[in-house]
């Protein structure tokens, strides 16, 4: 086990035909103390989240049970208002960016990495979503190095094409360089060697966290989608376009890409 503990990286998918978007959401699961004794800090954003929903169904009537699919909240579909009432696009919407707008709140500085891809993009032979989830990845790994830790990986159930990637990537991970190249070549191998076990798969339905990398990889799509004028007059109308600018920068990962203000990749 790496010197600063276990993190957690929860992960969930959004996109179409034409646009694929991976998030990658930290949670630190164990840290040592200054007396040498390892504590267990997962439960402690857990609870920091269980707060935050309590604060959400105080201010908005959506009860702490229900799970928040971003595209359903955005939408204003699947009854998220008092008593099973449907929100419609402008209330659902605007709830949806005031989750946003909260996300640090219960994440943890830097533990949000957000890449996306196009049906053109090649990373060293990957394309689409597999093109994605080699340089999430590359950075997952990178942040293991920066922070000292060991991982561990849950996907969204449903997504058990990801896994032989999952698999491959811990041995064999071709890294490209902010140099343009390595001695000998382009690229370099650096597998995922800080990830332990296979990865996990668990219903969103049942992972907070999980729920929370939906609502931003949800966000960067339409982020991406806004200057293609390929939004829905909905969307549009409610600024979804800009609703990745409401995530606090505190929470995103800005070393994850030295391109983009907010940290995310574009492959």
């Amino acid at each position: 086990m790496a010197s600063q503990g276990i993190d957690v990286f929860y992960l969930d998918e959004s996109g179409d035909s034409q646009l694929f978007v991976l998030t990658g959401v930290t949670i630190p699961l164990l840290r040592p103390t200054d007396t040498g004794v390892w504590r267990f800090v997962w439960d402690d954003y857990l609870d920091l989240y269980k707060t935050f929903r309590a604060s959400l169904r105080a201010v908005h009537g959506i009860s702490v049970r229900k799970e928040l699919h971003a595209s359903k909240l955005a939408s204003g579909r699947g009854r998220y208002g008092r008593h099973g009432q449907q929100l419609g696009p402008v209330a659902g919407s605007a709830i949806f960016r005031w989750i946003l707008q909260r996300l640090d709140q219960f994440l943890p500085p830097s533990s949000v990495i957000t890449v996306t891809a196009t049906p053109t993009s090649n990373l060293y032979g990957a394309t689409r979503l597999e093109a994605c989830l080699h340089a999430l990845f590359q950075r997952m790994e990178k942040a293991c190095v920066a922070n000292r830790t060991s991982a561990m990986t849950f996907f969204d159930q449903g997504h058990a094409e990801n896994l032989a990637i999952y698999r491959r990537a811990r041995v064999y991970l071709p890294t490209g360089s902010m140099f343009g190249g390595w001695f000998g070549g382009k690229t370099k191998n650096i597998p995922m060697k800080h990830f332990f076990k296979d990865a996990n798969f668990k219903d969103s339905k049942h992972s907070l966290f999980i729920q929370a990398a939906d609502l931003i990889a949800y966000a960067a799509k339409l982020r991406e989608k806004a200057p293609l004028g390929a939004l829905t007059a909905w969307q549009a109308a409610a600024g979804l376009g800009n609703a990745y600018d409401d995530i606090p920068m505190a929470v995103l990962n800005l070393k994850a890409s030295g391109k983009d203000p907010k940290g995310v990749v574009r492959l």
